[in-house]
């Protein structure tokens, strides 16, 4: 039986090479596939080595100044980068500073005064600064015995400072001036030109605050001779001012609040 099936599969295959052989048929052939496109080799950039972390109990833990290599560096007047000096900048010579001023006389006759103040100061050099100031106030009179007045005064100097510390200064200034009032009673008016000089301080007393304080000497006939002069300046936004102040003098007493620009 095994044999009769061998036979027919030979008699079967060479069927099969007859047929191809005589009509010229040959079978397909599978189709080769293309071949993968090769991808670049991926490149990634290169950095530096990170410094080392320092050893365990070398002291230098979260907080600490020097913590991850950071070494603050000096600044003038010995504070650190991070520790905020005080700011000597509020000691500055060059201003602009307006101001409301509130007069009383010690002459019984005159009422008190209401008006206004302005001060120019610019640093030449170190250490030198000129100054300049203005003020007006006027008086409409009140009761029968006061006369309404104008009272107005000018003046122009120079002077230097010396810096004890970065928070301290000396200076003085010396110059000229002129005042004059106008009253309704003419025997109460008088214009009067002297020589002045105002010695005083400049005290930065924390990063906001400024205290000042002088005496100014004048060769004043008619006015004020001497005048002890006190304020102070509170820093409210950038490089301006609130100020506060009062002026004690032989014949009257001023008292201002205005503010200041520095630069």
């Amino acid at each position: 039986m095994k044999q009769r099936h061998l036979v027919l599969a030979i008699l079967a295959l060479s069927g099969a090479h007859t047929a191809t052989a005589q009509y010229g048929y040959t079978p397909p052939v599978a189709p080769t596939p293309p071949p993968m496109p090769t991808m670049p080799a991926a490149t990634y950039p290169t950095y530096p080595a990170s410094a080392p972390m320092p050893p365990a109990g070398g002291g230098m833990g979260y907080g600490d100044p020097n913590y991850g290599g950071y070494t603050p560096q000096p600044v003038p007047g010995g504070a650190p980068v991070g520790i905020a000096p005080i700011r000597k900048d509020i000691l500055s010579y060059g201003f602009l500073e307006g101001f409301y001023q509130y007069t009383d006389f010690n002459e019984s006759r005159l009422d008190p005064a209401h008006g206004f103040g302005l001060a120019l100061s610019a640093e030449l050099f170190k250490p030198l600064f000129v100054k300049g100031a203005f003020n007006w106030s006027s008086s409409g009179g009140g009761a029968l015995v006061k006369d309404g007045f104008d009272f107005s005064s000018v003046s122009l100097g120079g002077g230097a400072y010396i810096p004890v510390t970065q928070r301290f200064h000396f200076l003085c200034e010396a110059g000229m001036a002129y005042s004059k009032l106008d009253a309704k009673r003419s025997s109460l008016s008088f214009s009067d030109g002297t020589v002045y000089v105002r010695p005083g301080f400049r005290f930065a007393a924390t990063q906001n605050l400024e205290l000042h304080g002088g005496v100014l000497l004048s060769t004043a006939d008619d006015f004020d001779s001497m005048v002890l002069g006190v304020g102070a300046y509170w820093n409210v936004f950038s490089t301006l001012d609130l100020k506060l102040g009062a002026d004690f003098g032989d014949e009257s007493t001023a008292w201002r609040a205005g503010l200041r620009v520095r630069w």
